[in-house]
């Protein structure tokens, strides 16, 4: 069932189109809800690191990783939720995750939301739109058609609007689309 609202962000998206590149689809997207919050600093940007920040790197990288072991690595969320990604920082899913977390252009690598775009020749990640649908999407990332598939070992079932994006290194990562009953389509293009 197509909304106004999946109107509105198709006519976003298709600002950003080369001509004679067709949209098939675009969907409200975010990385899992335990997907890495932090980008370790040696993996962001060159331009979002300063003098002081590199001093302070080792520390906050043994902070960050005891975080994640104590509350998010082994803690109960993580039980239920199942593994949300594989493949390290340097995997074509971690290269994914800085993506999208660096979609906030702030330098504050919290962004979150995205939109996840089908067209015949690519697969993008596009800014979602913000308050004024006027400004053009921004491209956080884009990979040829026929690279990203489904992970082929299934996520638990309870799990109804997540999708897992698997690489060709065998690295993959969890996300969650928008809406539930858009789940299937995803899966769909995925598996085209």
């Amino acid at each position: 069932m197509t909304t106004e609202r999946d109107v509105r962000r198709e006519e976003y998206v298709a600002r950003c189109l080369p001509s004679g590149e067709q949209l098939y689809r675009a969907f409200a997207a975010g990385l899992d809800p335990l997907a890495p919050e932090r980008i370790p600093r040696r993996c962001r940007p060159p331009q979002a690191r300063g003098a002081i920040a590199v001093l302070a790197a080792p520390v906050e990288a043994l902070a960050n990783k005891l975080e994640e072991w104590l509350f998010r690595g082994f803690g109960i969320r993580r039980l239920v939720r199942g593994r949300v990604w594989q493949g390290g920082w340097d995997s074509d899913a971690g290269r994914f995750v800085i993506a999208v977390r660096a979609g906030d252009r702030r330098g504050e690598y919290e962004n979150n939301r995205f939109l996840l775009t089908f067209t015949d020749r690519r697969v993008l990640l596009l800014s979602a739109p913000g308050l004024s649908e006027r400004e053009p999407p921004e491209l956080f990332g884009e990979y040829p058609r026929h690279v990203l598939a489904l992970r082929s070992e299934p996520h638990p079932a309870r799990h109804r609007n997540r999708v897992d994006l698997a690489f060709p290194d065998g690295s993959w990562v969890a996300l969650a689309i928008g809406r539930r009953d858009e789940v299937g389509d995803v899966r769909r293009y995925l598996e085209s």
